[in-house]
């Protein structure tokens, strides 16, 4: 979204963010005006009450904490636009786009949050069902969505002064939909809805440098094997890092750790674990390390997917919740990576075998080099600000 934002900033618009509070900081720091949602994200998904694996949980949380501060704090920061972008959960951007009578477009960063016959519903783990089934899926998810959404948003409607609707899922795709996903990674089905505008993915291009002990650590032979897990939160992130380090250790490679918010490096040092074969850290730029590790270990996020796919380096996807199922997927069908290892599945022995297949794989390694140069090449950020543009000119 700061891609797309740069994008159009750099073409003579204004733009503002409302964000979670935990990123409102950085987005200053680059010149935007941003706002916060009223939701430290990170805080939030850190409580011992947060059970994001937990379909039940992500629904009482939508309904009863995020919706109501997200119609205050979209309303209030959306005076004087011309057209409203939502990504992620947006809850409430689509009827305050419709009280502010501007344009609303809606941002999906995987195909199967997008109803079609060629993946499931994103809370649906399985990715192998016939295409009439992952089509009656979504016939059959909508209206329980409707149900499980529909009160909180038609509150939220109340005070702006709306009408309730029937339908709060279908209005939440807004007049447009941008797919921000690689043509190759994550294709668009046939049956995707007409509104769909796929841009290929979003990226942020920017320069960057990396520390002189992450760079001394990188030139180890053999290279070392990248661990990360972005914003995932572990229920036994102690297990987790120490399954990393026991597999990589079984295979005779150092290992990176991108502690991210399980706080990974931190768990690692609290087991004494030895200085010499790994490096922790709390975030590194993609585009920098992953050409230099062997295999990249992670959570199956859309951004690391496409990161790792752009270093042409084997990935092997350990999902956690929702679309990083489908990504998991489409690792192993690109021949990119094998089969996914859901996280509550991960003991040491079989990360080992999962990183060994990876490694060990002459086709896989191929499979990764040859599609790097297509997806390095490709950005979406400038559709995508066309696309936005078109909206505020011909919003029909």
């Amino acid at each position: 979204m700061v891609a797309l934002g740069e994008t159009l900033r750099a073409r003579g618009h204004v733009v503002r963010f409302v964000a979670p509070a935990d990123f409102v900081p950085w987005l200053r720091g680059r010149g935007f005006d941003a706002q916060s949602d009223g939701v430290d994200l990170r805080r939030t998904l850190s409580t011992s009450a947060a059970r994001i694996d937990s379909l039940r949980w992500q629904v009482r949380y939508l309904t009863e904490e995020l919706a109501p501060r997200l119609f205050k704090t979209v309303a209030s920061a959306s005076e004087g636009a011309d057209v409203i972008v939502g990504s992620g959960v947006q809850m409430a951007a689509a009827s305050v786009a419709e009280w502010r009578e501007v344009p609303y477009s809606s941002v999906a960063f995987c195909p199967c949050a997008v109803p079609s016959s060629a993946a499931p519903p994103p809370t649906v783990k399985t990715q192998i069902l016939p295409p009439f089934i992952n089509r009656l899926l979504w016939q059959i998810g909508q209206p329980i969505a409707d149900l499980a959404l529909g009160g909180s948003i038609n509150r939220g409607r109340e005070t702006l002064g709306l009408d309730a609707i029937e339908n709060p899922f279908a209005h939440l795709a807004g007049q447009r939909i941008l797919l921000a996903a690689d043509r190759d990674l994550g294709p668009v089905a046939d049956d995707a809805p007409s509104k769909l505008v796929a841009t290929d993915a979003w990226i942020l291009e920017e320069p960057a440098t990396l520390d002189p002990r992450l760079d001394a650590f990188l030139r180890l032979a053999p290279s070392p094997l990248y661990f990360g897990f972005g914003s995932m939160i572990s229920r036994d992130p102690g297990s987790l890092a120490s399954a990393a380090l026991a597999a990589a250790r079984a295979l005779g490679c150092a290992a990176l750790v991108v502690s991210g918010w399980a706080e990974l490096g931190r768990h690692l040092a609290w087991a004494g674990a030895a200085a010499d074969d790994f490096f922790a850290v709390e975030a590194v730029p993609h585009h920098l390390v992953l050409p230099r590790v062997a295999a990249a270990v992670h959570h199956g996020g859309a951004g690391t997917i496409t990161a790792a796919a752009r270093a042409g380096v084997p990935q092997v996807v350990l999902p956690h919740i929702l679309d990083q199922f489908y990504w998991a997927h489409r690792v192993e069908r690109l021949g990119l990576g094998p089969r996914g290892l859901p996280v509550a599945l991960v003991n040491a022995d079989v990360l080992t075998d999962r990183i060994a297949a990876a490694l060990g794989d002459a086709s896989i390694r191929e499979s990764a080099a040859t599609l790097a140069p297509s997806v390095a090449s490709r950005n979406g950020v400038g559709p995508a600000a066309d696309a936005v543009e078109a909206l505020v000119c011909c919003p029909s």
